[in-house]
């Protein structure tokens, strides 16, 4: 399995959180196809730049601020 660059797996979180939908770290692991302590680290970055927020359950969701960046993300590719 060859490393992913960091920006490609906050990328890839930012994709998944884009449907929406609050997302425990244990489903973002699965769906991101990397490890527990790789989808915290990302999250937390996340989290710090307000591009996702925890539900009052504990899991990860999108901001408004999130959208943005993952409109521009799709723009690129």
């Amino acid at each position: 399995m060859t490393k992913r660059a960091s920006s490609a797996v906050r990328k890839t979180i930012l994709k998944i959180l884009g449907d929406g939908k609050p997302h425990s770290y244990g489903d973002l692991e699965r769906k991101a196809d990397t490890n527990w302590q790789t989808v915290r680290m990302h999250c937390d970055d996340l989290l710090f730049f307000d591009a996702a927020k925890l539900s009052s359950e504990g899991k990860v969701i999108i901001t408004k601020h999130g959208l943005e960046l993952l409109k521009k993300i799709r723009n690129e590719s």
